[in-house]
């Protein structure tokens, strides 16, 4: 018992000096901040629009205050305007963010317009937050005159930038601005008078003089006495291009190319990370020479036949082929890319397809397609894709068996078009030599014979899988490692740059005989090229502004809008 006092003893005593030390996890002595009640930065705007001003030119310009706002912002010198390249269906796709198809503005005089239904979107903000400040100032007067609406402030400038530049710089001195829209037109003025590219004096001077503008606007945004609390989203854009003729070189022949519809769009933030969103890829450089396959009749046409050795390449009644090319359709006379039905690759030499055996790649009005029949089972078509853009195309047909039944299927481009059976169909074989080009035949305009470049010609004896067709679609040449290359029985490239054949590069060895007055002619083109349509997704445009201010502002789009644009993301360096 005597023990027991003893140890309660010296606990307590240890207890007792254990709380008079300090304790090790206490706050340092200096005054803090109760958070409980912060609430979130206010967002703010701040739009301007650059008329006239080429992506391609600003960027290369070097405008010094454009290029810092990149470190910290979404942006782009290759997004894309409307194919119309007018300022006021510009204008109105920047500030309604819907297309001209609802918008109506398709005129400089605005006329016949459909803005009572798809307004400027300032109108949106104002019905959500009635008392949230919205200033424009527009250096062209028709702008502010015709278009802006539900503005606390409108003011026009007659073309004179320094005065809107000023008006700008006044209206950031205003604790309560909430929306401050500028529109220069220096930039389109010195394009109208001299050219639109930055390699004419007048043009980057007056790129480099806006810059100028933007750099004093940037300096007195962040000067604002409560710029600390204030969350800004600022936008520069160009409503337009404008027209310049460029180097081949620097054509691919896609949308991308065109100076019209070049502008530069940037998103920025202090609190973005960089988000830099480069030219999209257009296609494969495919370059060499070829010969152009046209004419009429058996003594002016260029074209190329097999006469020995065609049966290696027979489709007889069950084979299973894969007959695969590349082909580059020119423009008729008529301006356009349409044929009636000339031959491109095939056996039929007959002057009624309808009534004889064989079969036939020909081209069918804007697209493609293989006649296929014999006499007396008939005769049919089976239709591939449109191939109207003086690009090249890369064509495929697949017999195959299946189930006891025989099939084509066509492909344009590594994408699947149809399938067709063809069973009944019977023996596809003639005596007629193989015939790449001209053969007599169902030409119902006399003027719409091929006239086309085909290169890269392969026959395999097997029935090539989906997938294999997708991946090796755009290959520049066959590679030795594509897995039915043992099943070749035809490899003729036609770009053999010399010479009166078209050389088989397989253990075959048939080649291509050409006919008549050829030449080798020299090309550089985009091979598979991505539609207009599938670029446009992948780089901003015009519509897409509305829609980024609306998300900033935390403002939910009504469905009942319509609106057209998408809202463009990155990562942020703080929240």
């Amino acid at each position: 018992m005597k023990n027991f006092n003893r140890l309660a003893v010296i606990i307590t005593v240890v207890l007792l000096s254990a709380c008079n030390k300090g304790y090790d996890r206490l706050l340092d002595d200096r005054e803090y901040e109760d958070t409980t009640g912060v609430t979130g930065k206010q967002p703010k705007i701040l739009f301007l629009m650059v008329d006239g001003a080429r992506g391609e030119s600003v960027r290369s310009a070097q405008a010094s205050h454009l290029l810092e706002l990149g470190d910290n912002a979404i942006y782009s010198w290759n997004s894309i305007s409307d194919t119309l390249s007018l300022d006021a269906t510009a204008w109105a796709d920047l500030l309604t963010g819907v297309r001209k198809e609802k918008h109506g503005v398709v005129k400089s005089d605005f006329s016949d317009n459909r803005l009572g239904q798809y307004p400027v979107f300032f109108k949106y903000i104002k019905a959500r937050m009635p008392a949230f400040r919205i200033a424009a100032y527009s250096a062209t007067d028709s702008l502010g005159k015709m278009l802006i609406t539900d503005a606390d402030v409108n003011r026009t400038f007659s073309n004179d930038d320094d005065a809107t530049e000023q008006a700008i710089l006044d209206e950031l001195k205003i604790d309560t601005a909430g929306l401050i829209f500028g529109q220069f037109s220096q930039v389109a003025t010195a394009g109208k008078a001299y050219g639109y590219d930055v390699s004419i004096p007048e043009y980057k001077a007056a790129i480099l003089r806006v810059d100028e503008y933007i750099g004093n606007i940037m300096n007195a945004l962040r000067q604002r006495k409560n710029y600390q609390h204030e969350n800004w989203l600022v936008v520069v854009t160009s409503g337009r291009g404008g027209p310049f003729s460029i180097s081949p070189d620097e054509d691919d022949g896609t949308i991308l190319s065109n100076p019209k519809v070049n502008t530069f769009t940037i998103f920025y933030s202090p609190r973005y990370t960089p988000n830099f969103i480069d030219r999209p890829y257009t296609g494969a450089r495919y370059t060499g020479k070829a010969v152009r396959l046209y004419g009429k009749t058996a003594n002016d046409a260029v074209y190329a036949t097999i006469d020995e050795g065609k049966e290696d390449l027979a489709l007889g009644k069950t084979n299973e082929v894969t007959i695969a090319l590349k082909i580059k359709k020119n423009k008729t006379i008529y301006g356009d890319y349409s044929y009636t039905y000339p031959n491109i690759i095939g056996n039929n030499l007959s002057l009624d397809w309808w009534k004889n055996t064989g079969w036939a790649m020909s081209l069918e009005t804007n697209g493609w397609g293989v006649h296929y029949g014999q006499n007396g089972a008939g005769f049919n078509m089976a239709t591939g894709a449109n191939i109207s853009d003086g690009k090249w195309h890369d064509l495929t047909a697949v017999f195959l068996n299946r189930d006891n039944k025989r099939f084509i299927r066509l492909f344009t481009d590594g994408n699947f078009n149809t399938e067709a059976e063809i069973t009944s169909y019977g023996n596809f074989d003639t005596d007629d030599p193989l015939t790449l080009g001209y053969v007599p035949g169902n030409v119902t305009d006399d003027n719409r014979w091929l006239n086309a470049y085909v290169t890269e010609i392969r026959f395999w004896r097997a029935a090539l899988p989906d997938n294999v067709i997708k991946e090796y679609v755009c290959a520049e040449e066959l590679p030795t490692s594509h897995p039915y290359h043992d099943y070749l029985i035809g490899y003729w490239p036609c770009r053999d740059g010399f010479g009166g054949v078209f050389k088989d590069q397989t253990e075959y060895k048939h080649d291509f005989q050409l006919h008549n007055n050829y030449q080798w002619d020299d090309f550089s083109d985009l091979m598979c090229p991505s539609s207009a349509s599938n670029l446009s997704q992948l780089v901003p445009q015009p519509v897409d502004v509305a829609r980024q201010i609306m998300n900033w502002l935390q403002i939910a789009v009504d469905t009942k809008w319509q609106m057209d644009g998408r809202v463009w993301v990155t990562s942020y360096v703080s929240i």
